[in-house]
């Protein structure tokens, strides 16, 4: 990723955090899930004949912009305390393909038009699902690309653990379940086998930084957007989530020389806490 690309996604990003300092939080915290997956399924072998031809840089440099297309969507919408109406889901739903259109308009030389290929790809797929019920294409299992369907898994957990202006929070625990329990339906069963060795790390993540944005899971209320993933009408306990110490939630991943090698490129650097269980 050249300088100028790298500069031009920050800003991007940076957009659509300034709209909302709790989406930021959310930005942050999928990048972070997704890196971590990619570094499981890497250790596995998993889709290694993809994963080989990926660009990490480039591609976790763009997971931050999966939700662009939210820029384009009333905040009456995003931010609606209640339950959608049939009218405003649909509109809710456009903001995958307003973000392949945003991504498409970016005047960059034609050299590095490639820069943009992870971005709109995300961002045009992370909510289609395994089964073929999801959208904007109703595109189903390996034809869905493997970024989007490890995306889908990030932002669906971070919605669950996350509040919202119409639920609360989960625990990350029983967002966890449900991920599980989206496995064959929602999403790829081989992700949700990585996602389940690397679901403890994903709540280090989650405690470490989902608290400085949500003040501890409704102590205080935040106006984060609306998820319109599978999770959206999830209630969640009312009770605030549990403050415990890194030290408790850790326990060593094995995933040795992958993630040492990943880490040395300055990859999950950004992330003291969870680096050390790496």
């Amino acid at each position: 990723m050249t300088i100028k690309v790298k500069a031009l996604f920050k800003v991007m990003s940076d957009m659509i955090a300034f709209r909302d300092d709790v989406t930021g939080g959310h930005l942050s915290r999928t990048s972070l899930y997704l890196e971590v997956l990619i570094c499981r399924m890497a250790k596995r072998g998993l889709y290694s004949n993809i994963v080989s031809q990926w660009d990490l840089t480039l591609l976790l440099g763009s997971a931050s912009l999966h939700d662009i297309g939210k820029i384009a969507i009333s905040e009456k919408i995003l931010y609606k305390p209640g339950k959608l109406t049939e009218e405003e889901f649909e509109t809710i739903k456009t903001h995958t393909v307003l973000g392949v259109e945003i991504l498409d308009r970016i005047e960059i030389p034609a050299e590095e038009k490639h820069c943009v290929h992870y971005a709109r790809s995300i961002a045009g797929s992370h909510h289609e699902k395994w089964d073929g019920t999801g959208y904007p294409d109703g595109a189903y299992g390996l034809h869905i690309p493997l970024e989007g369907r490890l995306m889908a898994i990030a932002d669906v957990y971070d919605a669950l653990i996350s509040n919202r202006p119409y639920k609360r929070a989960l625990l990350p625990a029983e967002a966890a379940v449900i991920i599980e329990e989206g496995s064959g339906t929602h999403f790829d069963p081989r992700l949700v086998d990585i996602f389940h060795d690397v679901a403890h790390i994903f709540e280090v993540i989650a405690s470490a930084n989902v608290g400085r944005h949500t003040e501890a899971y409704g102590v205080k209320e935040t106006h984060m957007p609306r998820s319109d993933g599978a999770a959206a009408g999830q209630e969640a306990p009312d009770r605030p989530f549990p403050v415990r110490t890194p030290d408790r939630l850790l326990r060593k991943c094995h995933n040795e020389r992958l993630c040492r090698d990943l880490l040395s490129k300055g990859h999950l650097k950004h992330c003291a806490t969870l680096a050390p269980a790496l």
